[in-house]
């Protein structure tokens, strides 16, 4: 039995929150606090939590005179990120994902009736919060686009609607990461 393993190192996300705001919003000064204030907008359900996965294309190269059984050198293009998470509900900030720019209409005066009229394109802010108890966790992207048209699911295993979103951070105006970590505690503090 390992002498080293320690539950209070260990972490179970079980509660989170999403938020979005217009694209170059700056980070705000308590990436933590509940709620985030104007012009951050919260997304309500958000169904198992979210996925940020990186892929890296990566090329081997190799010289004829190599015989060390291991690449000569390796190409690393940069990582691209992806953000996947699946709101459902019709909160402000989950529309608004959807409708890529676009606007929600009214048809006629009074009708009671309106129209999702989806745009080209849409760039904007999102921060997204994990929960241990008092234990955080936090992403901060400036800028990011939603890189799929979304599957909108309806009677599923729970019957709950829902929209997978798959979001792609990109370079902030300013440089830095796509995607900014934070955390309540410092993990590697003697």
């Amino acid at each position: 039995m390992s002498d080293h393993a320690s539950p209070d190192l260990a972490r179970l996300w079980l509660d989170g929150d999403a938020w979005r705001a217009p694209a170059g919003t700056a980070l705000p000064a308590d990436i933590f606090a509940d709620p985030l204030s104007s012009p951050w907008v919260a997304f309500g359900g958000i169904k198992a939590g979210f996925q940020i996965s990186v892929d890296q294309d990566v090329n081997e190269v190799d010289v004829w005179n190599n015989k060390s059984g291991a690449p000569y050198k390796r190409i690393k293009q940069p990582p691209v990120p992806t953000i996947a998470m699946r709101p459902v509900d019709y909160s402000k900030a989950t529309v608004l994902t959807l409708l890529q720019g676009g606007s929600v209409a009214e048809t006629a005066t009074d009708s009671g009736m309106w129209e999702l009229i989806e745009g080209d394109e849409e760039q904007f802010a999102l921060i997204l919060v994990v929960r241990d108890g008092a234990k955080q966790k936090a992403y901060y992207i400036e800028k990011a686009e939603l890189t799929n048209k979304p599957a909108e699911e309806m009677g599923a295993d729970d019957d709950v609607e829902g929209f997978d979103l798959e979001i792609g951070p990109l370079a902030p105006d300013g440089g830095g990461k796509a995607v900014r970590k934070f955390l309540t505690e410092n993990p590697v503090a003697a």
